[in-house]
């Protein structure tokens, strides 16, 4: 009976928090700053955020592993695991690779263990010192959910813009602008629908001396479907000690519209990063609302830079 009554409750709230669970990042240094991703600095999972990004980097190459550990009570034996990297060549020209692999637990009464799997292949180009455009194309694919026993398929693509800007007041200070548009097709039409989302997001970089650092973060995003519209609103910090020691914090709202009539959802976030010579390890945990999946959950990073 407790597993029936567990495969009820899913029914009721998986529609509710797939679309979240499946565009949170698995970046755990982005998911410390409240998952503002479209206007932060790139990192080895810039794929997942604003491809556009990279192109900007001074860093030839990064490379990234993560681990999340989502939490309540239908959601707290999902694992989430993720690799991502990019590469810069001919001075302008960036290629970018995201994956991740979602299992979730077992369903002992459908004899089933539901999963999905997500590849993202984008290129970026430096238009200039200050602007750089991305493209990136999306696979994915569920199996062994709720509703059957099937295997479905689905595609999707992002266009993305960075761009930074110096500003006077301070040296070395600088102005971060991200904007990327996001379209994704239905991988099962009982399970998910087709999306397109919008996000727009602007940071702040301020270097007070060479050891101490200050960068803030935000990002609006609205995605609209064919079951319910989501908004979305993220902000972040990130504090640099000696470029050694990075301390992070933020909160993420987002409401939804339609079918579950106005629902809110929202974490707050905080993590720590740490990197020494060309490693680097983050690590985020998430509090929410209790019984959610963003409640308690961990992520984890092991990354290297060239």
């Amino acid at each position: 009976m407790k597993h029936y009554l567990l495969i009820l409750f899913a029914l009721l709230t998986t529609q509710l928090w797939a679309q979240e669970l499946y565009d949170h990042t698995p970046n755990a240094r982005v998911a410390a700053m409240g998952g503002a991703a479209v206007a932060t600095s790139a990192d080895a999972f810039a794929a997942f955020g604003n491809a556009a990004s990279a192109a900007m980097e001074y860093k030839t190459a990064q490379v990234a592993f993560a681990y999340t550990k989502f939490s309540g009570d239908i959601y707290r034996k999902n694992r989430m695991l993720s690799g991502g990297g990019y590469l810069r060549f001919a001075q302008r020209h960036t290629l970018l690779v995201g994956l991740q692999f979602n299992m979730e637990p077992r369903i002992e009464a459908l004899d089933r263990r539901p999963g999905a799997q997500r590849f993202d292949l984008g290129y970026g180009y430096k238009i200039s010192d200050r602007v750089a455009i991305a493209a990136t194309a999306r696979y994915r694919r569920t199996y062994g959910h709720i509703f059957d026993d099937n295997n479905y398929n689905g595609g999707g693509a992002d266009l993305s813009l960075f761009s930074q800007l110096p500003v006077a007041f301070m040296e070395g200070a600088k102005v971060n602008v991200g904007a990327k548009i996001a379209f994704d097709a239905p991988v099962c039409p009982e399970y998910d629908r087709f999306g397109i989302s919008p996000s727009v997001g602007a940071g702040l970089s301020l270097p007070f001396t060479d050891g101490h650092k200050l960068d803030l973060t935000t990002e609006l995003r609205y995605g609209v479907s064919s079951r319910e519209d989501i908004f979305s609103a993220k902000l972040g910090a990130e504090y640099s000690l000696m470029r050694v020691l990075y301390v992070r914090a933020g909160g993420n709202v987002s409401r939804l519209f339609g079918e579950f009539g106005g629902t809110t959802l929202g974490y707050g976030t905080v993590g720590l990063g740490v990197r020494f010579f060309h490693l680097q390890f983050d690590v985020a945990y998430l509090v929410g609302k209790r019984n959610t999946p963003f409640n308690n959950a961990v992520q984890i990073n092991f990354g290297l830079d060239f």
